[in-house]
Parts: C-alpha cells; sequence; structure tokens
C-alpha cells in the first residue's frame, strides 16, 4: 500500500438525519475527530445513503453534516444498504447487503492509503470485516451502540450474527469499542468475547451539545406552562414507556399532586406507529393528565432548557448509554430521574446528580418522581451544579477520542 494516512468511518444514522440516540452520538464524534486527526490523515465518511423521500430523511440535519465535512475537508462516500434509501437500520438482509457495498468502498480507500484504519458504526456494518482481506482486520474497530441481546432478544438470526462478526473481529486481531462499562461488561459476559479486543471509546458530549437553549415552546401545551414532567425518547417498549405510565397512575391514584407529562415518545415515522398508538390509548383509559409526542425533532431536547421543567425522567428498562441525562445536565435540568438500567447507573448518582428507580418497577419510579417532586429550590440548585460538573468532568468526548485513538490508530494523532 501507499499513498496517504487515512481513517474511514462508517455511521447508519447520524448523518441524513438523527432517529436515535445513536445518531446524535455518531455525529459527536464526527464533530470532535475532525478536530484531533493531523493534517495529513485523509478522513473518509461512510454513511448509509437515505434518500430526500425517505421518512428518515431530515434536511436540516444533513444540510449541518455537510456543512461540518466541508469544512473539515472530509470526504463523503455514501454506502447502500439495499432499500432504495429509505432505511438506514433494516434487517439482516439490509446488514447482508451493506456488507458488500461498504467492502467495496473500504478496499477503494484502502488501495490509496498508508497507513489505514476503520471504524464501524456500529452492528449494521459487522459483516464487513469478513469480506476483506486478512491483513486489514488488524486495523479494524467496530464500535456497538447496542446488541440484539438488550434490545431485540427474540432476534436469534440477528443475535448469531453480532456473535459471528464480533468473534471474527476477536479472534483476527481486531478491536471492539465499548460505549461504557456496562457495555464493556456485556460484551464480555454475553458476547464472550476476550478483555483484550476491547477498547474503551465511552459515550459523551462535544463542546456544541453544551449550548442548549430553551425552546419557543412549540411542542408544549398550554397546560404544560405552569410546570411539566418531561421524557424523551424512541418510542419503543425497551424505553419504559409503559412503566412510566403506570408510575403516573399510582401518584395519581394516591392523590399526588401532578404536573402534566410531556411524553416524547417518538420514531422518523410520518404515522404514528402501533407502539404509539398503545401508548396514546393508554395515556386515555389511566385518564392521565398527559401529551404524547410522536414525531421526531431535534428541538424537542431544547425543552431540557425550559424553566417550566419541573423534572426530567429516563425510565427505560435496559439502556447502553443513555444520552439524556447528560443532556439534561447542561441544559440546567434538575432533578434527573433515571433508572438504574445499563449505562445510566454511571451517570445518575442518587440523591446527588439525580434520583434512580429500579428498571421495570413502576413503584420504585414513582417514589422517585414524588421525590423529586417534594424537592426544594436549594436542593434542586445542589443537584444541578453536581449534574453539571459530573457531565463537564467524567464525560469529556474530546478526551475519550483521543485517548481510544491513542491505543487503535496512534499515526492519526498530530
Amino acid at each position: 500500500m501507499t499513498g496517504q494516512p487515512t481513517l474511514v468511518v462508517t455511521v447508519h444514522d447520524g448523518f441524513y438525519g438523527s432517529g436515535t440516540g445513536a445518531g446524535y452520538a455518531n455525529r459527536s464524534f464526527l464533530q470532535t475527530l475532525t478536530g484531533l486527526l493531523a493534517p495529513r490523515v485523509r478522513l473518509v465518511l461512510m454513511p448509509v445513503y437515505l434518500a430526500t423521500d425517505s421518512p428518515e430523511y431530515q434536511a436540516d440535519w444533513h444540510q449541518r453534516s455537510l456543512d461540518i465535512c466541508r469544512g473539515a475537508g472530509v470526504r463523503v462516500r455514501p454506502v447502500d444498504n439495499g432499500t432504495d434509501g429509505q432505511i438506514r437500520f433494516g434487517g439482516l438482509s439490509a446488514f447482508e447487503h451493506l456488507a458488500g457495498t461498504t467492502a467495496v468502498a473500504v478496499l477503494e480507500a484502502m488501495s490509496r492509503a498508508d497507513p489505514v484504519a476503520a471504524i464501524f458504526f456500529d452492528v449494521p456494518f459487522l459483516g464487513v470485516p469478513p469480506l476483506l482481506p486478512g491483513w486489514a482486520v488488524p486495523s479494524l474497530a467496530v464500535i456497538p451502540r447496542s446488541t440484539g441481546l438488550l434490545h431485540d432478544p427474540g432476534n436469534g438470526a440477528r443475535i448469531q450474527f453480532e456473535r459471528s462478526g464480533l468473534r471474527y473481529l476477536a479472534g483476527n486481531d481486531g478491536k471492539i469499542g465499548a460505549i461504557s462499562g456496562y457495555m464493556r461488561d456485556h460484551l464480555v459476559g454475553d458476547y464472550h468475547l476476550p478483555d483484550t479486543s476491547l477498547l474503551d471509546l465511552p459515550d459523551g458530549l462535544t463542546p456544541q451539545e453544551w449550548d442548549i437553549r430553551p425552546a419557543s415552546t412549540p411542542f408544549l401545551p398550554r397546560r404544560a406552562e405552569a410546570g411539566f414532567l418531561l421524557a424523551l425518547g424512541r418510542a419503543q417498549p425497551y424505553k419504559g414507556w409503559d412503566d412510566l405510565l403506570d408510575a403516573l397512575a399510582l401518584l395519581r391514584d394516591r392523590q399526588v399532586k401532578l404536573p402534566h407529562a410531556l411524553l416524547a415518545a417518538v420514531t422518523d415515522q410520518p404515522a404514528p406507529t402501533k407502539y404509539q398508538q398503545h401508548l396514546a390509548d393508554r395515556i386515555e383509559d389511566l385518564g392521565l393528565d398527559a401529551t404524547l409526542l410522536t414525531r421526531f425533532d431535534p428541538a424537542i431536547r431544547t425543552l431540557l432548557a425550559h424553566p417550566a421543567l419541573r423534572a426530567a425522567v429516563i425510565p427505560s428498562r435496559t439502556e447502553p448509554f443513555g444520552r439524556v441525562p447528560l443532556e439534561a445536565y447542561v441544559a440546567g435540568a434538575a432533578p434527573v430521574i433515571a433508572t438504574t438500567a445499563g449505562g445510566l447507573a454511571e451517570q445518575v448518582i442518587d440523591g446527588k446528580t439525580g434520583l434512580t428507580a429500579s428498571p421495570g418497577d413502576p413503584a420504585s419510579l414513582a417514589q422517585a418522581i414524588d421525590r423529586a417532586l417534594g424537592m426544594t429550590t436549594s436542593e434542586r440548585d445542589q443537584m444541578r451544579k453536581a449534574g453539571h460538573r459530573l457531565a463537564r468532568t467524567r464525560f469529556d468526548h474530546k478526551q475519550a477520542i483521543h485517548h481510544f485513538l491513542a491505543r487503535f490508530a496512534p499515526w492519526s494523532l498530530p
């Protein structure tokens, strides 16, 4: 190989739009990476292609991605997963198609590079390494942001696909990145990967993400203006939405005075999904004072900085990392209420940076919400400061990426 030092990064979410926390995390990685690489290093970004008529495509988000890339001289080389640009993730057939097109693109980039390395975000690209020459595998890393065992445990075919891809990497001197201590333990304990194959790449926030300003309230119903609870995340059962509804019903039945609940259980689909309709029906059947938002919009997160916010709630049953607590801390939201599922336990410390509950336990969640609503202004201020300090000192994404590159591709740094 001869040519320019090159780092290839592939992403399935976060370039043409963002429908998941992975999309935000991938953009954070890209923004930070462009400021870390040595000037001589070429960065090639390979996003899974989305067409402009895809329901998952977000024009404003895409334009911002293009601005980041142009400003840093990043070469963008889209790859195809066989869905005609309609779906960023898809199923195993999409993963298999993606492996073929991505392998061709990576080989092309490698033919012009020396040295070279590739970082794959994330599970959809696990089929790529076996299609590349054996000499290339030690210069490859996959960063799983989740797994089938965590989010799709009934999907045996996907889990086997992941096991095969991860073990191939580990067995041929490739690397697997761990986005949290919880994910490291999960990959070692449940996927039986050798600890030596893992490199830590903890998630975090970029300087740009510290600028969360109050929304102009397009999402805030009038009855929430006096105060509201906010929960936001994907409209999936593992996010604990049903547990939150049950907890609110328990508190209502105990005559606890509750503020309006704003539940942003979102997707990037134009019409409500079956699960979202289920949540809407439950809100009505339980008679809860709540509003359900169903369509993803990046501006929803700015409600974390709204002065009428009484608490931010993260009721997840499983969470590999979970970015919402960090976003809440930098926005000044307090208190933050979260379950101890997965990576959330590394961010929310009960009684210090927030309040915690047991995952999948509505009674425990109700107790935490009740505690939050009873906090004094002074207690909220102390918790706000502690959360801000934790986000600033323990989740410095620039430092985490630098440490990762120093071990994985030291030649890419100045």
